[in-house]
């Protein structure tokens, strides 16, 4: 039995260029879903039900009521002393409801956390919560608006622009 041959990221490099010409947009439905995929209207929609089934893709509704949402960018100094298991730290902040994403970086801070709450006071009182935290010896935060977001992680794993990906991620070292 012949194996498939597996992309950046454990998909079939065909897969990860049909999920770059779909992310971030709205998924389109019928002929036009086909036509953006390149694939015939049952396996187009035999791919979408392949990727909602391996936890790939997942179908969500944009809900629009309107309200005011007040956002925050929160950077994280972490005390290790404090904090010797970074696992339950991470499992800690995934826990959070008013965490929308949270990356580990380098530099003066550890984390960068974006979050959303329903005004400026229980923002603050959350950044406050974080500060009084003992495993957290400095907290940054600041209010912001989104102005928009490109999540592109496929296109990121095929290293290209996902009409031209040949499903690698190539460079060439020039020797002098």
């Amino acid at each position: 039995m012949r194996r498939r041959a597996e992309g950046p990221g454990g998909l079939p490099p065909a897969v990860l260029r049909a999920l770059a010409k779909l992310e971030g947009r709205t998924l389109p439905r019928g002929q036009a879903l086909a036509d953006a995929l390149g694939l015939s209207p049952g396996a187009a929609w035999d791919l979408i039900r392949d990727l909602r089934r391996r936890g790939v893709l997942d179908l969500v509704s944009v809900i629009d009521d309107r309200r005011p949402v007040c956002e925050c960018v929160t950077y994280l100094k972490v005390d290790w002393t404090r904090t010797p298991d970074l696992a339950a730290f991470d499992d800690w902040l995934a826990a959070d409801p008013e965490i929308l994403a949270a990356a580990r970086i380098a530099g003066n801070y550890d984390y960068r956390l974006r979050s959303g709450h329903r005004d400026v006071r229980r923002a603050n009182d959350w950044s406050r919560g974080l500060a009084a935290d003992p495993r957290i010896s400095r907290v940054w935060t600041r209010f912001c608006a989104t102005v928009f977001e490109r999540p592109r992680y496929a296109a990121a794993l095929l290293g290209s622009d996902p009409e031209t990906a040949d499903g690698c991620c190539e460079f060439q070292i020039a020797r002098s």
